[in-house]
């Protein structure tokens, strides 16, 4: 890059911000220019704006198209429930009290 291209940022930190940030850069064996431009160029790509056409921010509103009604939810009480199952469907063994041994 050309001096033209570029430009420059200057911060302040605190001795306890300095003295943390110094270490990292050391631990990475990267100058403090290096670390301080790594850190912000991965600050803003964290920060950059959300597509909200994401599948991910729009999988709620398919799971909501899809389920049920309030008119066809299912409106059995827990006890109903647990009348229906007889316990044949499945077995079920106690573990041992961690704390006997």
């Amino acid at each position: 890059m050309s001096s033209n291209d570029t430009r420059h940022v200057q911060t302040e930190l605190n001795k306890d911000e300095y003295e943390q940030f110094q270490k990292f850069a050391e631990k990475r064996d990267l100058s403090l220019k290096e670390a301080g431009h790594r850190a912000l160029l991965e600050w803003i790509e964290r920060r950059q704006d959300v597509d909200p056409t994401d599948p991910a921010f729009t999988v709620l509103d398919e799971i909501e198209a899809h389920s049920l009604s309030t008119t066809e939810a299912d409106a059995r009480e827990e006890d109903d429930l647990v009348e229906e199952w007889h316990g044949r469907d499945a077995s079920i063994s106690l573990a041992d009290d961690p704390a006997s041994r």
